[in-house]
């Protein structure tokens, strides 16, 4: 791959990025599954952010609460002070209950600086509002220059006219690489996030036009290091220990 390539927290790529956290073993998206992440030496973490319907940004994948929680409904039409209270752990069990769906100040409170940020916006928000939400919290915090901003073309746009400042990843156009690489340079992006089905070709030109590749995902040693040797510079997992355990390195 020639002179490692370096962004963010200035270590070398490859970097391995805890997908939702250590989702794998900890309940997704919320504060134990960032921290031990961390703990374990995460190049990155990747969240998942939505808005409330008053107006704070939310860990959470899904657009309602209804496959995390002991709760139901779409989290923009629920307002933080009714999603604080609900239980975002213990549908991985007993042990597990209790763990709250944090807020985006939460997550920078807890590992904002310590990693680099992989910000995965579901919408941008009327008029691009999470967008500014969530560029403002950083920059309050001196956190863009270690975070990026990844979404669709909608996400892309607004991001590109709300928080300039802040990298973005393109996830517009996937399940066709060739279309994504047109989709990132279209929208000014320094990353491209691929799927599984990417070729080594197409990462190369991904390169050529000085693009980092992210891999959406792998959770095995092997199948991860056969997608590095192809040219991927970022492998986001759900299982961040297996990856490290065969043989990855930690920051």
């Amino acid at each position: 791959m020639g002179e490692p390539r370096r962004e963010g927290t200035q270590t070398p790529f490859p970097h391995l990025c805890a997908h939702r956290g250590l989702s794998a073993t900890c309940p997704e998206n919320t504060l134990p599954a960032f921290g031990a992440a961390v703990a374990l030496g995460a190049h990155e973490i990747e969240l998942d952010l939505w808005m409330t319907r008053d107006g704070v940004p939310v860990a959470c994948h899904d657009r309602s609460v209804d496959r995390t929680t002991d709760g139901t409904g779409a989290i923009g039409h629920m307002d933080w002070d009714d999603l604080r209270r609900l239980d975002a752990g213990v549908r991985l069990g007993e042990p597990w209950a209790g763990v709250r769906m944090p807020r985006f100040e939460e997550v920078l409170g807890a590992v904002g600086g310590r990693t680099t940020l992989n910000i995965h916006l579901k919408e941008p928000g009327p008029e691009g509002r999470l967008v500014a939400l969530v560029d403002g919290l950083l920059g309050e915090r001196g956190l863009r220059e270690t975070s990026y901003l990844a979404g669709d073309e909608q996400v892309l746009e607004a991001a590109r006219r709300r928080a300039p400042q802040v990298a973005r990843a393109c996830l517009g156009g996937q399940g066709d690489p060739s279309r994504q690489i047109e989709v990132a340079l279209q929208f000014g992006c320094r990353r491209v996030q691929f799927g599984r089905h990417v070729s080594p070709e197409q990462i190369r030109r991904a390169h050529e036009a000085g693009l980092i590749c992210n891999l959406f995902w792998s959770d095995d040693p092997e199948d991860a290091r056969a997608y590095v040797q192809k040219g991927t510079d970022v492998v986001l997992t759900n299982a961040l220990h297996r990856l490290l355990a065969g043989g990855f390195a930690a920051a």
